[in-house]
């Protein structure tokens, strides 16, 4: 090989040496990491947020472990609310059943709130500051990402079900929902649940379907425990003009555990005659746990107008259900610190 053929190959090797050093920055993709950490980051600083797992089920959770919106429990759409503390859920009677509820009982219980429990806290669980970490904890810095375009055109990292923007300003855009929690993934199902941040410019919409949920609980049930009624005393009173009372007194007992909750209790009686008919009537009413409490109700028969005598007997009968005992006000007060006034 001549000396010039040489010198050329060793210039030529350097040219290329060189080139491949400069290209190497420019050809590194983006901080992944960087990405993950700015995007839970941002999630845990947030006010509150959205969840959207699928279907019409949404739910806002707070910092601070509020909620209000639908969860999707084992396939039912179920309205929740969680205050003070208590998870409350108007569900329909097809989910009570499926906690072992008798249908009767169920299809009440379909009709109004419950304050109740699942296998996990909603608010806890899904306040933003809980699922960053949750998350951060299960996705590992060894799992490989996975760069993909979405549906909308976001260009996403998707680290093992963690999806999390791959420009700036970073922010979680889904996760797998057995990231979470197992209870999470078996109550909800397997499902990609959506995080939608709410701005500064929407807490006050988040507050005031926090406080018209709060309104609209009433006097809700207490799932699980079950009150048991003993009659200690019946009597029923009539009088001339064809107008009778039937009094019960009844002892109440508390199997389970309620705490901050009464006993609402419900007086149904049939009073009837041979030659008067039948009439119903009913009173209902809210008692201290394991007490005596005492019930009437009346009804007016149409006397004939001839004299005599007719004898009226009455079948009554009571129920009741453990209630938890709330106080709006509170609740709300709550929600004006989480949200703002």
């Amino acid at each position: 090989m001549s000396r010039w053929t040489v010198t050329a190959f060793l210039a030529l090797v350097a040219v290329l040496t060189l080139a491949a050093c400069e290209a190497s920055p420019s050809g590194a993709g983006p901080d992944v990491r960087a990405a993950v950490d700015g995007a839970l980051g941002a999630l845990a600083d947030e006010t509150a947020v959205t969840y959207e797992p699928g279907g019409e089920a949404a739910f806002t959770v707070t910092g601070n472990g509020l909620v209000s919106g639908v969860l999707p429990i084992r396939g039912q759409q179920v309205r929740a609310l969680r205050a003070g503390g208590d998870l409350y859920l108007r569900a329909p009677a097809a989910h009570w059943q499926a906690q072992g509820m008798a249908a009767d009982r169920a299809i009440e219980y379909g009709t109004r709130w419950a304050r109740s429990a699942l296998g996990f806290d909603p608010g806890w669980t899904f306040a933003p500051p809980a699922v960053a970490r949750a998350l951060r904890a299960a996705v590992p810095d060894v799992v490989r990402p996975v760069r993909t375009t979405l549906a909308d055109g976001l260009d996403v990292f998707d680290l093992s079900g963690l999806r999390v923007t791959a420009i700036p300003p970073y922010r979680v855009v889904s996760f797998a929902s057995a990231l979470l929690a197992p209870a999470v993934d078996q109550t909800f199902g397997p499902a990609q649940i959506g995080v939608r941040p709410v701005p500064g410019a929407g807490l006050g919409a988040v507050r005031r379907e926090f406080d018209d949920a709060v309104d609209s609980l009433g006097q809700p049930f207490v799932a699980g425990p079950v009150v048991t009624t003993t009659v200690t005393g019946h009597t029923l009173d009539c009088g001339a003009s064809g107008s009778c009372t039937d009094t019960v007194h009844v002892d109440t007992k508390l199997l389970g555990n309620a705490p901050k909750a009464s006993a609402r209790l419900v007086l149904r009686s049939r009073v009837s005659s041979p030659k008067l008919g039948e009439q119903d009537c009913g009173q209902e009413l809210v008692a201290p746990l394991d007490t005596g409490t005492t019930l009437s109700c009346s009804v007016k028969f149409s006397l004939p107008r001839l004299g005599g005598s007719a004898k009226v007997a009455a079948a009554p009968m009571v129920t009741a259900e453990p209630v938890a005992t709330v106080d709006p006000g509170e609740l709300k007060r709550e929600a004006a610190a989480a949200l703002g006034r």
